[in-house]
C-alpha cells in the first residue's frame, strides 16, 4: 500500500495550518444544541468540550547570515539531522525559464528544523530576485477563526457519529494506543473524521520528533516575502486543501488512517530519509518514496491520483499562466510534487521551458 499519510503530511500546507496558531479549539454547543468550534472558551452557559489541536519567524538578514556561517558552527546533531548537500552542490529549486519568460522552482517541506537554516545564498538570491511569491496555500494571511471552523466543520462529525463506530474493533483498539502515546486523550479525537485524525496524530508525530510548522520551508518564505514586501499569490487555497481531503470516500480515509498508526512510530527515520533527499536535491529519491508500492493498492492509487498528479497538472498550469502573464515567480510548492514524470517540472518542460537544476 502508499504510504498515504506520508503523501499527505509531505504535500498538502493544510497539515501545518492543523499545527499552527493554536494549540486549543473549543467545540460548544449552547441550550438549543447548536454547535460551534472557535478558539477561545465556551460562555458559561455552552456545553464545553476542548480539542487539542497540537501545539513568525524571526529572520535576521538571511543572505548575509547564509554566507556568513561556517559548516563548523553547525552541531554535531544537526549535521547528523540534516545531511550536507552532494558533492555536486544541487539544491531542491530549479530556474524554468522559456524565451523571456523566467522564474523559480522550490521543493518545499512542510514541517522543518533550526538545523535548515540559513539556506544557500544561491536560493535567497533567487528569491530577492523574484517579483513575487506563490506557495500552494497563504496560511500565513488565513483568518484563524474562520479556519479552525473550516477544519472542524469538515473534518469532525456533527451528527454523533465517531470513529470507534466506523472502524473495526482493532483499529479503533491501536487509534487509542497511538493518540495517547503522543498525548492526546482519545476521546479528544474520537469525533473525527479520519482523514482528519490521521493528520491530527501525524502533526502531533511530527511535534513528538522536534519538527515544527514554523520552521517549514513555505512559512520561511512566506515571512521572509512580508519582509520584503514581495506580492504573494496561491496556486490553490487552504479551502480548497480541506476540501480535497474531506471529500475523499470514507473507506479511502480509512485506509489513510490505518497506515498512519501502523507506521507513525517510524516518523523520525521516515524524516531522516526525507531530509537527506531533499537537501541534496535528490528529486527522483523523493518522488520514488511517495510512489513506493502504488499500484499494489487501489486506495493508494486513487489517493496518490487525486493528491499528486491531479494537483500537479492544476498547479503547472497555473505556473505557466503566471510566468507568461510576465511575473518572475518564486515557487514554493510540497517536494512530492516537482519530480517524476507527472511531477510539475517535467509538465513545465512538456510546455517548453527548459530546467536548470540550482
Amino acid at each position: 500500500m502508499i504510504k498515504q499519510w506520508k503523501v499527505a503530511l509531505a504535500l498538502l500546507s493544510v497539515l501545518a495550518c492543523i499545527s499552527a496558531n493554536s494549540s486549543e479549539i473549543f467545540k460548544c454547543e449552547d441550550a438549543m444544541g447548536r454547535i460551534a468550534f472557535q478558539d477561545s472558551p465556551c460562555h458559561s452557559a455552552e456545553v464545553e468540550e476542548k480539542i487539542v489541536v497540537a501545539p513568525a519567524l524571526d529572520l535576521d538578514e538571511a543572505t548575509e547570515a547564509a554566507s556568513t556561517v561556517s559548516p563548523m558552527e553547525i552541531s554535531a546533531d544537526a549535521a547528523s539531522t540534516v545531511p550536507a548537500k552532494q558533492a555536486d552542490g544541487k539544491n531542491f529549486a530549479w530556474r524554468i525559464t522559456k524565451g523571456q519568460q523566467r522564474g523559480y522552482l522550490m521543493g518545499s517541506v512542510h514541517f522543518g528544523k533550526e538545523s535548515m537554516y540559513p539556506l544557500p545564498v544561491t536560493i535567497l538570491n533567487a528569491f530577492k530576485s523574484a517579483d513575487a511569491l506563490v506557495v500552494e496555500a497563504n496560511i500565513a494571511d488565513a483568518d484563524q477563526n474562520m479556519l479552525a471552523q473550516m477544519m472542524m466543520s469538515s473534518g469532525v462529525y456533527s451528527d454523533g457519529t465517531t470513529l470507534k463506530t466506523v472502524l473495526d474493533a482493532d483499529t479503533w483498539g491501536a487509534l487509542n494506543i497511538s493518540a495517547a502515546n503522543l498525548g492526546m486523550p482519545p476521546a479528544m479525537i474520537a469525533g473525527m473524521r479520519p482523514w482528519f485524525a490521521s493528520m491530527t496524530l501525524t502533526a502531533l508525530a511530527l511535534k513528538k520528533i522536534g519538527l515544527d510548522e514554523t520552521l517549514g520551508i513555505d512559512q520561511h518564505f512566506l515571512d521572509f516575502a512580508k519582509k520584503e514586501r514581495k506580492p504573494i499569490r496561491e496556486l490553490e487555497s487552504v479551502k480548497q486543501q480541506l476540501a480535497l481531503l474531506s471529500s475523499l470516500p470514507q473507506k479511502v480515509q480509512i485506509a489513510m488512517l490505518k497506515q498512519t498508526l501502523e507506521e507513525v512510530g517510524n516518523a523520525s527515520e521516515y524524516f531522516e530519509t526525507m531530509f537527506k533527499s531533499w537537501q541534496s536535491g535528490n528529486s527522483q529519491a523523493l518522488n520514488e518514496m511517495f510512489i513506493a508500492d502504488m499500484k499494489n493498492s487501489p486506495n493508494g492509487e486513487a489517493l496518490y491520483r487525486v493528491m499528486i498528479t491531479d494537483r500537479n497538472i492544476t498547479m503547472a498550469r497555473g505556473v505557466d499562466t503566471m510566468l507568461r502573464g510576465g511575473c518572475n515567480c518564486f515557487v514554493v510548492v510540497g517536494a512530492g510534487h516537482l519530480g517524476g514524470e507527472q511531477g510539475i517540472i517535467k509538465l513545465l518542460q512538456a510546455k517548453g521551458y527548459d530546467a536548470e537544476q540550482l
